[in-house]
């Protein structure tokens, strides 16, 4: 039974709610402060004891009533929850930071206040301010992801019962794509990897933001000066495996095995993008070369610590002291990441198959690896075509030949008759030829009723013309076909399938030449 109290030390109070006490569905004894007034304090137990009662008999869904529960929460503790979650999945720091961040300003931008609030409608509200303030697809894509994940993982944590952002999609880059990388020659790398090997710091312009004063916000230029030892390493293993920057900081000593046949370096898989362990494979040129750089680490340590977020400065200060342009006149840059680029495009034009350079590129699809990251010149291509076999050119000869085997060598006779023997190859007892240079002979219009006999001996079997042995009498043949004389759609009818065609059938109507549908359409002719 519910009951409301009040403690020794409450009664000498004035103005102090109740205490209710009731039995929740699991049989527990539960209590919580009620109000000051004991009537409703009553009140409010009673129903507490209700929806216990009816939890217990399966009235009440226990699961509806916590995602009601979580939609009445803020939507910061989702966020901070989903953060944990993220931390937890072995998600880097820097990313649970941006990842949060985003969130957070979709939901500022949007006027998100509960989970309940989060819809598509409200979520472009984000995207066009985004792109208000000049960002690319590419950028509003990343902003998309995070929310659209935290969206998913309400979902799947039974705090919403469906996703409201399902059907967003993602925008389309090549639109209005803001940062097109270009690979790096063979020259241009060696000139970087002096340049960066010469001096272990390098200074690069920073844009720096006034956070307070009068002048807050205002944007101003500075200098800054990074001391990053053996970086010319650190471009020769981005060069020579594809890895990202966020994957390079990861490495430690022991995340190499030089001595393995072949060497490898492995990416664990909290640290490489598709979350899963890699382990690329050297060549034995490269991984001698990083011999000297790993020696001269302490064991276990990471092999360059503390490499800077502003990593695309210092390659360009790197590139502008080795006398490379960071931007090329179709606006295609170099940055840290088109070393990754420079990678798979050295794989592309070493002629490995896609499949091997989308294994080695580690990515999910090959058209990734093949559209986006290997940038194949006009100059690789010319090379791909002279390297085909020569084509055997055509003679005048062979040109006759080809034409005298399909409808250029066809012989049209302007005189009646039947069609005299072929002068090249056998013929059939009836006289047609069966050669390959067999012609067919065309009657005029004035000779129709010998081309009409000609059909009906050729496609009737049975007919007494069609016999050698009465060849002899032209009277009684023309007298048969007068007798039999047919509309066109009867004579197309003697050649339809079911029916018995001679040999002369055969040599009226087609040639050995000709193809199977060129014969059909001389036989469904109505007029040979």
């Amino acid at each position: 039974m519910p009951t409301v109290y009040k403690t020794a030390l409450d009664r000498t109070k004035k103005n102090v709610r109740w205490m209710v006490a009731w039995t929740d569905e699991l049989g527990h004894r539960r209590t919580r402060r009620g109000y000051t007034d004991k009537a409703l304090s009553e009140r409010l137990a009673r129903q507490l004891e209700d929806a216990a009662r009816a939890r217990r008999e399966g009235t009440i869904d226990a699961a509806a009533e916590r995602m009601a529960d979580h939609s009445r929460r803020p939507l910061a503790d989702h966020v901070a929850d989903y953060r944990v979650y993220l931390a937890a999945k072995g998600s880097t720091e820097e990313h649970v930071d941006l990842t949060e961040a985003r969130i957070e300003q979709a939901g500022k931008n949007a006027g998100w206040k509960t989970i309940t609030d989060i819809d598509a409608a409200t979520l472009s509200l984000h995207v066009e301010r985004l792109r208000a303030s000049g960002r690319g697809p590419a950028t509003i894509n990343h902003h998309l992801r995070a929310v659209k994940g935290f969206a998913r993982w309400l979902m799947t944590n039974h705090r919403q019962a469906r996703d409201p952002l399902v059907g967003v999609k993602m925008l389309n880059v090549s639109t209005d794509r803001r940062r097109e990388r270009r690979a790096l020659d063979d020259n241009e790398l060696a000139r970087l990897l002096a340049v960066a090997g010469a001096n272990e710091s390098v200074t690069i312009t920073k844009r720096y933001k006034r956070k307070v004063g009068p002048k807050k916000g205002e944007i101003r230029l500075g200098t800054r000066t990074f001391a990053i030892p053996r970086r010319d390493a650190l471009y020769l293993l981005a060069a020579s495996t594809g890895f990202r920057c966020g994957e390079i900081k990861s490495l430690t000593t022991r995340s190499f095995d030089l001595d393995a046949d072949p060497p490898t370096v492995t990416v664990e898989a909290s640290y490489s993008k598709r979350r899963r362990r890699d382990v690329q494979p050297l060549r034995p040129d490269i991984a001698e070369a990083l011999r000297a750089t790993l020696d001269a680490t302490p064991r276990g340590e990471r092999v360059w610590p503390g490499l800077p977020h502003e990593m695309a400065q210092v390659i360009a200060a790197d590139l502008a002291a080795a006398g490379i342009a960071v931007k090329d006149d179709a606006g295609r840059v170099i940055d840290f990441h088109a070393l990754r680029h420079t990678f798979i495009t050295r794989l592309a034009r070493s002629g490995v198959t896609p499949k091997v350079a989308q294994t080695l590129a580690r990515h999910s699809t090959i058209t990734l690896t093949m559209d986006r990251y290997a940038h194949v010149a006009l100059a690789d291509t010319s090379k791909a075509l002279a390297a085909l076999p020569a084509l055997p050119l055509t003679s005048a000869a062979n040109e006759a030949a080809v034409a005298a085997t399909g409808t250029h060598g066809r012989e049209v006779a302007q005189r009646g008759g039947s069609a005299a023997p072929s002068a090249h190859g056998p013929t059939w007892p009836n006289g047609a030829g069966t050669g390959p240079a067999s012609a067919l002979r065309i009657a005029p219009g004035g000779h129709q009723e010998s081309q009409r006999r000609q059909q009906r001996v050729g496609c009737n079997p049975g007919h007494p013309a069609s016999s050698p042995a009465n060849n002899g009498s032209a009277a009684k043949r023309t007298a048969a076909a007068r007798g039999d004389r047919r509309n066109s759609r009867k004579r197309r009818g003697l050649c339809a399938p079911g029916h018995a065609v001679s040999s002369a059938a055969n040599a009226e109507v087609s040639s050995e030449a000709d193809g199977t549908r060129t014969r059909n359409h001389r036989i469904d002719s109505p007029v040979l």
